[in-house]
């Protein structure tokens, strides 16, 4: 019987078979791993597209209560969520004593993260997680006052940059100093415990780097760092590393490129778009044998067109990244009740649900399977003008999110089929295809119910 670890490795990862093989003898491991550290122990990789990390082992300790309600198996972790994680992975070294959020609890937690490699390559993190209040009480009870070394740091060699965070690392490598702005920075990334006597390699915004007196740039725990290494002669020191926090300037930078951006999003997306409609259109095209079906195609191809401008409405007001799907749904639902108001005067359409950022393309997507199933909820499941309901409801969840498009009409019949065939027909490709989902239909006397998983990872 396959595991789950191989199931959700081979289905959201780029993993090799010998590479998961390696992860699933964890799950032997992490259970005695969880009770000796007090801790959730967990593995995580990196999903295929990088976008997000996937939830691949874990174990809840018997000897202290869990961060845990429930099996957390399969759950996509966005990089914002867990700092920690995202800077092993970034830089393939360990985290230790790092904030983070539990999803879906949404409680404060305290990581630490160690690599794991298989013939040289990182392909997943383990993860120990304890709740913060612990940690920090633990800590604050434990480490004594720092002791003022400045005297013997050598500041003098760093005075053009008081102003900046400031880290002194002896010869061991290890924190032996560092002025306020440094703590601030740490404390604000979600460090936790004294700084001093930290491993570089814990602090360090980059996996290696030599103490050649020039600027580099790094994101670490989703900031914007600039920083340098000097060589240190005098004073216990023997290095100095400095930093600027510049994650405002480039916010700000990126607002001010943002019109350019969605402009240029807006134009992509509109030629898409017309290129999938006019496909669509000519594949309808030589199906039509008569002047009702030519109508009915009409009709079909002019709501496809606005689901799809849904989608850019949705993006003309957010980010050139991300596209709210509730907005898109709700567009979708005003649209149809403009066009199609002289006959759904008896027919109510409820949005409801949990909202989720997407992809642009992926919106495209949805936007295109909810419109199929809307227009053939209102043109099969209430005949002769019958009062009734549609509903389209949006349930955000990890690692898929899902839809249901669902009516109180008379249902299907198992010989029904519709004229043209195109709208389910589409339907079950877009979501098999383009979405990585499935997609189930319920049918009977009280209505008809399909419901539609997708995956933004």
């Amino acid at each position: 019987m396959i595991s789950a670890t191989r199931m959700l490795c081979q289905k959201y990862t780029s993993l090799t078979d010998d590479e998961i093989s390696y992860l699933e003898s964890y799950n032997t491991l992490l259970p005695a791993m969880a009770n000796a550290e007090k801790a959730d122990v967990f593995v995580d990789c990196r999903t295929a597209t990088g976008r997000s990390a996937i939830v691949v082992c874990e174990a809840k300790p018997q000897t202290v209560p869990s961060n845990y309600s429930s099996s957390i198996l399969g759950m996509m972790i966005q990089w914002i969520d867990e700092p920690a994680v995202d800077r092993s992975f970034r830089l393939g070294v360990s985290t230790a004593g790092m904030r983070a959020v539990s999803m879906p609890e949404d409680r404060r937690i305290v990581q630490s993260v160690d690599p794991i490699f298989y013939r040289g390559r990182l392909i997943a993190v383990l993860i120990y997680e304890k709740p913060a209040m612990d940690v920090e009480s633990i800590l604050s009870a434990s480490q004594p006052a720092p002791t003022d070394t400045s005297a013997d740091l050598g500041w003098s060699a760093v005075a053009d940059a008081l102003g900046e965070a400031v880290v002194f690392l002896d010869q061991n490598r290890q924190v032996c100093g560092y002025n306020r702005e440094a703590e601030r920075l740490y404390r604000a990334m979600g460090y936790v415990g004294e700084l001093l006597g930290m491993p570089g390699s814990n602090i360090q915004p980059a996996a290696a780097e030599a103490c050649d007196g020039a600027w580099h740039e790094t994101c670490m725990v989703n900031r914007n760092l600039q920083y340098r290494k000097l060589p240190l002669t005098d004073g216990k020191a023997a290095e100095v590393l400095i930093m600027r926090d510049i994650t405002e300037q480039r916010r700000l930078e990126q607002e001010l490129n943002f019109q350019k951006t969605a402009l240029r999003e807006l134009r992509h997306r509109m030629k898409n778009s017309l290129q999938m409609m006019a496909n669509l259109i000519r594949a309808r095209g030589y199906e039509v044998e008569s002047l009702t079906e030519a109508q009915s195609g009409m009709m079909d191809a002019a709501n496809r067109l606005l689901s799809l401008t849904a989608t850019l409405d949705g993006l003309a007001q957010a980010s050139p990244e991300k596209v709210s799907l509730l907005q898109v749904i709700r567009h979708i639902r005003q649209y149809t009740l403009q066009t199609l108001v002289n006959s759904t005067g008896n027919i109510t359409i409820q949005v409801s649900g949990q909202d989720v950022e997407v992809r642009p393309d992926c919106a495209d997507s949805i936007a295109l399977v909810v419109n199929e199933l809307l227009q053939n909820a209102l043109k099969h499941a209430f005949p002769s003008g019958a009062a009734g309901t549609v509903g389209i409801e949006l349930q955000s969840g990890r690692p898929a999110s899902r839809i249901t498009v669902w009516d109180n009409g008379v249902g299907l019949q198992k010989d029904q089929t519709r004229s043209g065939g195109i709208g389910l027909e589409l339907v079950y490709t877009i979501v098999r295809d383009r979405l990585m989902g499935e997609c189930d239909l319920e049918s009977g006397p009280d209505g008809t119910r399909v419901t539609f998983d997708f995956i933004e990872a």
